[in-house]
C-alpha cells in the first residue's frame, strides 16, 4: 500500500504544478456509486452549457475538455470499483497550447461526485488518499508542558505544543510550605484536566481512525495524567501500556518517541520498515550473499530476476520511480523508507536503495 500511495503522491505533485487560465482546467471526481449513463448525461449537458460562456478561448477549453472526457466516459463501460478521476486541461506557455490528459484510479473510493472548472486541478480528494488512514497519537507531558504528534504511517505530525503555568516547588517550610504544595497540586490538576479536554477534542470525532495512544514524557506526570485527567473512556482504552520516557517535550521529542513506538505498536508501517531493515542489515553482517545495496547493484540484482525486495528511500522521487517501474516487470516487492525514520536515515547512508535477495 505504500507503494501505491507513492506513486499516487507522485501523480498528485504533477498534477498540482500545472496552472491554466481562467477555466481551462476541468476536474471530474466520479464515485463507484455514480451510474455510468448519469455521468455521461451530465457531461452532455455541461458541454451543450459550455456554449454560453462568453469568452471565446474559455469557451473552447472547457468544450474541448469535457468533449475529451466524454470519449473516454463511452469506453469504459462502466465505473471502476473506487470511482474514476479527470484532470484535463489546456495549459498556455510561450504561445503554444498543451493538452493535459490524465485519468486516475484511486487507491479508495472517491466520496461524491464533483464537477470544477478552474485555474488549476482541484486534487484534495486525491491528496487525502494518500495521507494513511490509521494513525497513532504521541502525547508528551512534563508538569505544565504537553505536546501532541499524529504518526501517520511513517510520518510524525507536530499538533500541538502548549505550555500551562504551574507554580514551581518552594523551600518553605511549615503551614505555607504544605498550603503552597496544595495550590501546586491543584494547578497539576487543573493541567492534566487541560490535556485531557485537549486530547477529546481532537480525536473523539475521529475515533475510528485512531489506531493507538502513547504516552511519553515524563512517565510520573503521564501515569498521574492518566488518572486524573478525565480522558474519555473510548481514547483511554487505545492508550498502549507502556509509557515512554523522553527528556525533551517537543517536537524533537516526538521523533525519540516516535523510535520507541515503533518497537511497541507491532501493526505499525514503522514497525514493518524497522523489520524490514534489521532484517537486511542481519544478514549483511554475517555476510549472506541474499543482500545488497547501491543503485547500481541493485539494477543489476533485479535484472538478474534476483531481487524480492527493495528497500528505497522517499527523497528522491525519480529513483522510487525507477525502481517501482522496473520491479512490476521483475515480480519484485518495493518497500518505501520514509526520511523521517531511523531506519530510514540509515538506509541513505547506504545509497538510498538496498535490497533482498531471492538467491
Amino acid at each position: 500500500m505504500e507503494a501505491e500511495r507513492q506513486r499516487l503522491r507522485r501523480k498528485v505533485h504533477q498534477l498540482r504544478a500545472h496552472q491554466g487560465r481562467h477555466s481551462s482546467f476541468t476536474t471530474i471526481y466520479v464515485p463507484p456509486t455514480k451510474n455510468l449513463t448519469d455521468t455521461i448525461s451530465f457531461v452532455k449537458a455541461e458541454l451543450a452549457g459550455a456554449e454560453n460562456i462568453k469568452s471565446k478561448q474559455n469557451r473552447k477549453n472547457v468544450s474541448d475538455n469535457l468533449t475529451a472526457i466524454l470519449s473516454e466516459l463511452t469506453k469504459i463501460g462502466s465505473i471502476p470499483e473506487n470511482g474514476i478521476a479527470f484532470f484535463y486541461g489546456v495549459k498556455e506557455e510561450g504561445g503554444t497550447n498543451e493538452e493535459i490528459r490524465e485519468i486516475v484510479i484511486p487507491l479508495s473510493p472517491i466520496s461524491q461526485f464533483s464537477y470544477i472548472c478552474g485555474r488549476e486541478f482541484n486534487l484534495e480528494e486525491l491528496e487525502d488518499m494518500t495521507r494513511p488512514k490509521s494513525l497513532v497519537v504521541i502525547v508528551l507531558i512534563e508538569g505544565g508542558k504537553v505536546t501532541v504528534g499524529y504518526l501517520r504511517g511513517k510520518h510524525m505530525e507536530l499538533i500541538r505544543d502548549e505550555d500551562f503555568f504551574i507554580i514551581g516547588k518552594t523551600r518553605a517550610g511549615g503551614q505555607s510550605a504544605k498550603r503552597y504544595d496544595r495550590l501546586r497540586d491543584e494547578k497539576m490538576v487543573e493541567f492534566f484536566k487541560f490535556v485531557g479536554r485537549l486530547l477529546n477534542k481532537l480525536l473523539v470525532e475521529n475515533l475510528e481512525n485512531v489506531d493507538a495512544i502513547v504516552l511519553g514524557g515524563n512517565t510520573i506526570r503521564a501515569q498521574e495524567f492518566l488518572e486524573k485527567g478525565d480522558l474519555d473512556y473510548r481514547l483511554r482504552e487505545k492508550v498502549a501500556e507502556k509509557i515512554i520516557p523522553v527528556s525533551i517535550i517537543d517536537e524533537t521529542g516526538l521523533y525519540q518517541a516516535m523510535k520507541e513506538a515503533s518497537r511497541i505498536l507491532k501493526e505499525t508501517e514503522i514497525y514493518a520498515e524497522r523489520q524490514a531493515w534489521d532484517a537486511f542489515m542481519g544478514d549483511l553482517m554475517k555476510g549472506n550473499a541474499i543482500v545488497t545495496y547501491g543503485k547500481k547493484e541493485v539494477l543489476e540484482a533485479l535484472q538478474a530476476g534476483r531481487v524480492r525486495t527493495i528497500l528505497v528511500i522517499e527523497d528522491d522521487m525519480d529513483l522510487v520511480d525507477e525502481f517501482m517501474n522496473k520491479a512490476q516487470t521483475y515480480g519484485s516487492e518495493v518497500m518505501v523508507f520514509s526520511s523521517q525514520t531511523e531506519s530510514g536515515a540509515q538506509l541513505k547512508s547506504f545509497g538510498g536503495v538496498a535490497a533482498r535477495l531471492r538467491w
